[in-house]
């Protein structure tokens, strides 16, 4: 198991507090980004956008002591969350802290074997998630009802729960319309009506919508409402200030997707590679699939193997009229 670089960070716990026979629970909370919740890969790129949605179990520990182990490259999305006492950077040095505690609950979102493993001796009263089983010598779940997250997205096209809904019942509770979390020290005024989120990162290339269909989408609403095109795309903090920046977010299935609706904003996400059901029914989002007849959709491949290209099939006029009717009054 690789150790990266260690760096507690440790802030003051913002609660309410709880009295009695309810005093706060202590969480560990495990998730780095180097898988994600919904597939079976293990990638050395951190999926940023997975590890902020994952932020969405906090609203059930709200009143407790939380311990989140992330990766060097997600830290910015969780510096600043008032819901998490302390924040360890995945190392040697975390894990040999978290290690020689006890836990009243320990939540694994991440599939490594390793990691898997080693956190089987850390001692927790209740665990969900992920673990290794020294049965069957592979990583399972602890709720039965959830062993579909072993098998890649892929083979979950009969899935027919948004990600939220299966973050929620993958520790045993139901979801009810709660967002990630993002808190921000100083939040941005609202500049521009629509921002254009076009880029997309290296492990999914197919996911990006073709950059003449966003130029066709700026002609037909530059007339009638300001538009920004995506900055900041090196630079996390410049990005998450430009989405703060915006009204209204057009993405690709994107870190910028929960970003946005994290800040509170309007967004409109784009499908065709990946599935689009992971997305519907998340109040203030909207889902525009491709309408490809394209029999591997969504195939979650790095390069498309048909001849048309399911993300071409999304007319600009379509997603121009989608804008239009969401900003309306």
């Amino acid at each position: 198991m690789s150790s990266p670089l260690s760096l507690p960070v440790s802030r003051p716990s913002q609660k309410s507090g709880k009295a009695g026979p309810n005093k706060s629970r202590k969480i560990l909370i495990v998730k780095t980004g180097f898988s994600e919740v919904l597939d079976m890969g293990i990638s050395t790129t951190v999926s940023l956008g997975d590890v902020l949605a994952c932020t969405s179990l906090l609203h059930l520990f709200k009143d407790d002591e939380v311990t989140w182990v992330t990766s060097w490259a997600a830290r910015q999305l969780l510096l600043d969350n008032p819901w998490i006492a302390k924040l360890l950077i995945f190392g040697t040095d975390a894990l040999r802290e978290i290690s020689g505690q006890s836990f009243d609950i320990l939540v694994n979102l991440e599939k490594d074997n390793g990691l898997c493993t080693f956190l089987n001796h850390v001692q927790a009263k209740e665990r969900f998630g992920f673990y290794f089983s020294d049965e069957i010598h592979d990583i399972v779940t602890f709720k039965r009802s959830t062993r579909y997250l072993l098998v890649g997205q892929e083979n979950q096209k009969g899935l027919n729960k948004n990600s939220y809904e299966v973050l929620y019942e993958t520790v045993g509770q139901q979801w009810q319309g709660q967002a990630a979390i993002l808190p921000r020290r100083m939040r941005r005024p609202e500049k521009f009506d629509i921002g254009f989120n076009h880029a997309v990162g290296t492990k999914w290339p197919t996911k990006a919508w073709p950059m003449e269909r966003w130029k066709q989408l700026e002609k037909l609403l530059k007339k009638d409402f300001s538009v920004s095109w995506q900055q900041g795309f090196q630079d996390l903090s410049l990005y998450m200030d430009w989405i703060d920046s915006c009204r209204l977010i057009v993405t690709s299935d994107s870190l910028g997707q929960v970003v946005a609706h994290a800040f509170g904003k309007k967004v409109i996400t784009l499908y065709g590679s990946t599935n689009y059901k992971r997305m519907e029914r998340v109040p203030h989002i909207r889902v525009i699939p491709s309408g490809s007849k394209c029999a591997f959709m969504p195939c979650y491949l790095p390069v498309c193997k048909n001849d048309k290209f399911c993300m071409d099939e999304i007319s600009a006029q379509r997603v121009a009229d989608e804008c239009r009717e969401f900003l309306s009054p």
